[in-house]
């Protein structure tokens, strides 16, 4: 099968694999090991047997449990499905009303605050990733496939040493797969909910705007995030051995 890195399915819009960026020591990313997307709510049996034939055995899904009730997942025999949402979530609240929030939050969110407010969960999401690997393929997705699975893939991408300049590049390029689709996703969301939103968060819900990723990973570092992950449990050793499977 050929090394690219969008793929290109009927019901899916931000499809793509990290392989092939240049890493730590002039490694480079595996093609076929690990793949970012959006919510595959919409697949058809024939685009779930691409999946199957791209090594795909693990789905991690990072939406909230109120998006994934909201949009459910028909999974197909053959896959392992783990739903690991991003945000930590809150006993007895409406399903109906919290699914469009949590979508609208996921969208406008800043991502220094998601991820310092979710160090044990990218704990977590990092680890199911690196134990996947030993089972096949791994995809990881939320519902537009672009601010939690942003934040995931750049993750990822920095533990192997890729720059920044093409994590950014990974990130940017959603904006223009997505916008379509989170058109559509928005009209579906309830007026009410939407009436709560601001011009402003509504004009920046398909952004992925290159400075967003940037501040983003500087924010990172000044965090010294990774270290703080290791004190969280994704230990040095952990984090060496998600590396190796990712990088050929």
């Amino acid at each position: 099968m050929h090394n690219t890195r969008r793929i290109k399915l009927p019901h899916l819009y931000n499809f793509r694999d990290l392989g092939g960026y240049e890493g730590e020591n002039g490694r480079v990313t595996q093609f076929q090991r690990i793949y970012r997307s959006d919510c595959p709510s919409d697949l058809d049996e024939g685009e779930w047997e691409k999946l199957k034939d791209l090594g795909i055995r693990t789905l991690i899904d990072l939406r909230s449990t109120y998006e994934a009730w909201e949009t459910p997942l028909q999974v197909p025999e053959g896959f392992s499905y783990i739903s690991m949402p991003f945000f930590r979530e809150q006993e007895g609240v409406d399903l109906k009303g919290e699914a469009g929030k949590k979508f609208l939050e996921s969208l406008s969110l800043d991502y220094c605050v998601m991820a310092e407010n979710a160090v044990d969960r990218i704990v977590k999401i990092l680890d199911t990733v690196r134990e996947s690997l030993a089972k096949g393929n791994v995809m990881f997705f939320c519902t537009a496939g672009k601010d939690r699975t942003g934040i995931i893939s750049a993750e990822l991408l920095k533990l192997c040493g890729v720059s920044e300049e093409d994590i950014t590049a990974d990130y940017s390029v959603s904006e223009i797969y997505n916008a379509d689709v989170i058109k559509k996703r928005i009209a579906a969301i309830p007026k009410e909910i939407l009436a709560q939103v601001s011009p402003e968060t509504m004009a920046q819900a398909a952004d992925s705007k290159p400075e967003t990723m940037r501040r983003y990973l500087a924010w990172a570092e000044e965090f010294a995030l990774l270290s703080k992950l290791e004190r969280s449990g994704f230990t040095g050793e952990l984090q060496k051995d998600l590396k190796e499977k990712m990088l050929g």
